[in-house]
């Protein structure tokens, strides 16, 4: 694993924090029905150092899972140039961002160093980003490397790449 040396002063010392929610952000329902939440959100949240990692899986080919093993999306309505978050209230709370935490190390293995960014978001967060886009984690992902969040919200959320890209079913 390579440690992170971030072009961006606030990555020098970050980690991913994740919370988990129930809402969904399309408007709809995602066919999948709402997640339980956990009695305590921040029990996902790491605790020291996180690693953003590149897994390969049968049905999508490599995507990039975060340091507890949960697969990381993007989402079609984010933009990467310029890097851009829409994804906020109920959607966050469905589709958690990943978020940096100064003072924490962040280290990367399969994933370029060069492509991990970081915005702000406007609730004042730092959210990760890859080659631009903005990475969350999917609330109704039931256990490591699940990546039931493939294609909802008519496939706007998508596993994401080592490179930033969409993962496509290998099916």
């Amino acid at each position: 694993m390579t440690p992170l040396r971030s072009r961006l002063p606030v990555l020098a010392a970050s980690t991913a924090a994740v919370v988990v929610g129930l809402t969904a952000c399309s408007g709809g329902s995602d066919g999948h029905g709402a997640a339980p939440a956990p009695a305590d959100p921040t029990a996902a949240t790491p605790r020291v150092g996180t690693i953003l990692t590149a897994n390969t899986t049968a049905q999508l080919g490599t995507v990039v899972v975060d340091g507890q093993g949960f697969t990381l999306y993007r989402f079609d309505k984010d933009t990467a140039k310029p890097p851009t978050s829409n994804c906020s209230g109920d959607c966050a709370k469905k589709w958690p961002p990943v978020l940096a935490t100064p003072g924490a190390p962040l280290t990367v293995d399969g994933v370029e160093q060069e492509a991990v960014g970081t915005i702000n978001r406007v609730d004042g967060t730092i959210q990760l980003t890859l080659n631009g886009w903005p990475v969350y984690r999917y609330s109704g992902d039931p256990q490591p490397g699940a990546t039931t969040g493939q294609g909802i919200g008519d496939g706007q959320w998508a596993a994401v790449t080592p490179q930033g890209e969409k993962a496509a079913n290998n099916s």
